[in-house]
């Protein structure tokens, strides 16, 4: 009985032993591929900024500012004043030319009335003091039109309708630096967002882009791309930006400045084989999927298209029906059996 009892025991140990090192049959999860609609989807967030706008600078200025005749909300026409600048010596410029003028005018025409009364004879006398007294009066003509245009420079008009947004008459920022005296704003709007470049290459102006505003809940707005710059800027972080300007509908109501996001779809593919990420395993340089069939996977290399934030595209390598491994083991191998997780 010993004897006996003693060699169930040796059996047992060896049946566990074996069963610890004997490989087992690894269970795995599996997802149908169906095709379906994708799209490459681009979001980013911008600021709200006049289509057109204009700034008078401190540092454009050709005096000293005497007043600024315009405040913040007024709403301008094209021609109005914005800024007065001191003119005291331009206006008596053009005083003292325009007295200029009126003598050599006066002096003309008493030589004209002279040389008219004179005899026939005498007066050929005069066309030498006509000549003269007509170049004095080009050029008192002439001192009377630079004298009014540099009036006129010390007068800055709006260059478009719009609304003032911005007055400042020192012209200095809080930290010294030079600051617009006035800022005018035009009524239309449109939203401008940075993208990188493999963003923007994708992006081209007439795409459609869907607007929001954390300040304006459940408010969306459906607006265009109108501009894509043809260039790249160096953000501080030191990657490439591009500069994309999004016009608005009528009805924004998000005022300048306000932070918007922007969701553009670039491109859409549609009935597609598709994958979620978790399929996707690392293969050399290239991914792969394994797929399984009658109790075994293979590892099947796959070509890869557009993507989402769960999914992407695939352009070869699968079709619709095959069952591909979800969240592949890291020992699993091609030619492996497995069995299905129920």
């Amino acid at each position: 009985m010993w004897i006996i009892a003693g060699a169930s025991i040796l059996l047992l140990i060896l049946a566990g032993v074996t069963w610890a090192v004997w490989p087992k049959t690894l269970t795995v999860q599996v997802l149908t591929i169906s095709r379906q609609n994708i799209q490459n989807q681009i979001f980013a967030s911008g600021d709200v900024r006049p289509v057109q706008r204009q700034l008078v600078m401190s540092t454009q200025l050709t005096a000293p500012v005497a007043s600024v005749p315009v405040h913040v909300g007024e709403t301008v026409k094209v021609g109005q004043l914005l800024v007065q600048l001191q003119a005291d010596t331009q206006r008596a410029a053009v005083t003292a030319a325009e007295v200029a003028l009126v003598q050599a005018q006066q002096a003309l025409q008493a030589t004209q009335q002279q040389q008219q009364q004179a005899p026939p004879g005498f007066q050929a006398q005069f066309t030498g003091t006509l000549a003269q007294e007509k170049t004095a009066l080009a050029q008192a003509q002439a001192q009377l039109i630079q004298v009014q245009a540099a009036l006129a420079g010390t007068q800055i008009r709006a260059s478009l309708a719009g609304e003032v947004v911005l007055v400042n008459a020192s012209g200095i920022a809080s930290d010294g630096t030079p600051a617009p005296i006035v800022e005018v704003a035009s009524r239309q709007r449109q939203v401008v967002v940075n993208l990188s470049e493999l963003d923007a290459i994708q992006v081209h102006a007439g795409m459609t882009a869907t607007l929001t505003s954390d300040a304006f809940p459940n408010r969306t707005w459906q607006g265009t791309v109108s501009l894509v710059a043809p260039f790249a800027a160096t953000s501080s972080s030191g990657t490439g930006q591009v500069t994309v300007n999004v016009s608005v509908p009528k009805g924004f109501s998000v005022p300048y400045g306000y932070q918007v996001n922007v969701h553009i779809v670039s491109v859409t593919h549609h009935q597609v084989p598709v994958v979620p990420y978790a399929a996707l395993v690392q293969s050399g340089t290239h991914y792969a999927v394994f797929v399984y069939a009658h109790g075994h996977v293979t590892e099947r290399t796959v070509s890869l298209g557009i993507t989402t934030n769960t999914q992407v595209e695939v352009t070869r390598g699968l079709v619709a029906g095959d069952e591909v491994v979800v969240n592949p083991a890291a020992g699993l191998t091609s030619g492996q059996a497995v069995r299905l997780e129920r």
